[in-house]
C-alpha cells in the first residue's frame, strides 16, 4: 500500500452531471483503500468510493457507509446510480441491487474541471493522497454514464459487465496514466485490469 501507486484517467466533464451511473469491477482482500474519486479545485469528494474500516464501502458525497460483500479477495462487479434532483440512489453487487435509498447529494450536481483518480483519496485536486486511503487490489472496467442505467442495462452475467461502454468514461478508450508501481494485467474475465 502506498501513496505513488495509482491511475489518473484523461477524462473531463464537459457538463455538469446532475445524474450518474458508475461501474467498477474489483478484487480485493484488504480493509480499507479508495477505489475512485473525483476531486475539483473548490471540492475534494465529489465523489469518492472507498474501503471503510473492514465493513464495505463508503460513497462520500454525503458521507454514506454501507456493509458490502466485496472485501474477500474475488472479483465483483460494482454499479452505483444517483440522481441529483433527490438524492435517489441505488447500489448494486455483481448486478443485484444491494441497496437503495435517497437524500444522497440532493439537489446538487457533479462540477466540471475535476481529475478523476484510481487507487487513491484525494485530498486536494490531484493530490493530498493518504497511505491508509491507498487502495490495494485490482480493478477494471471503470465506466461512467450521464445518466442512470436501468436494472437489465447492468446486467446480472458477465457477457454484459463486460460489454459496458460509459459515455463520459470508457474503460476501452479512455486513456490511463499509471503512476509508481501500478500497473496492467490480463484479467480472465474481460481483458486488462489495474493493479
Amino acid at each position: 500500500r502506498s501513496t505513488s501507486n495509482y491511475a489518473e484517467l484523461n477524462a473531463t466533464l464537459s457538463e455538469e452531471l446532475g445524474s450518474f451511473t458508475f461501474c467498477v469491477h474489483m478484487r480485493t482482500n484488504d480493509t480499507a483503500g479508495s477505489l475512485v474519486s473525483y476531486a475539483t479545485g473548490r471540492i475534494s469528494n465529489e465523489i469518492l468510493i472507498e474501503g471503510w474500516r473492514g465493513k464495505g464501502f463508503k460513497v462520500v458525497t454525503s458521507g454514506r457507509s454501507f456493509s458490502l460483500p466485496v472485501l474477500d479477495g474475488l472479483w465483483h462487479v460494482i454499479c452505483l446510480t444517483w440522481q441529483g434532483v433527490d438524492g435517489a440512489w441505488e447500489l448494486y453487487v455483481d448486478g443485484a441491487l444491494n441497496r437503495s435509498d435517497s437524500g444522497l447529494g440532493a439537489r446538487r450536481v457533479i462540477s466540471t474541471q475535476g481529475t478523476w483518480i484510481l487507487g487513491q483519496d484525494q485530498d486536494s485536486q490531484g493530490g493530498g493522497f493518504d497511505t491508509p486511503q491507498a487502495f490495494s487490489g485490482e480493478m477494471t472496467r471503470v465506466n461512467l454514464w450521464d445518466r442512470v442505467l436501468s436494472t437489465s442495462e447492468i446486467g446480472t452475467n458477465w457477457t454484459t459487465f463486460c460489454s459496458h461502454q460509459g459515455n463520459v468514461i470508457n474503460w476501452t478508450n479512455t486513456q490511463i496514466h499509471v503512476f509508481g508501481q501500478a500497473g496492467f494485467a490480463q484479467y480472465d474475465h474481460c481483458g486488462k485490469c489495474f493493479h
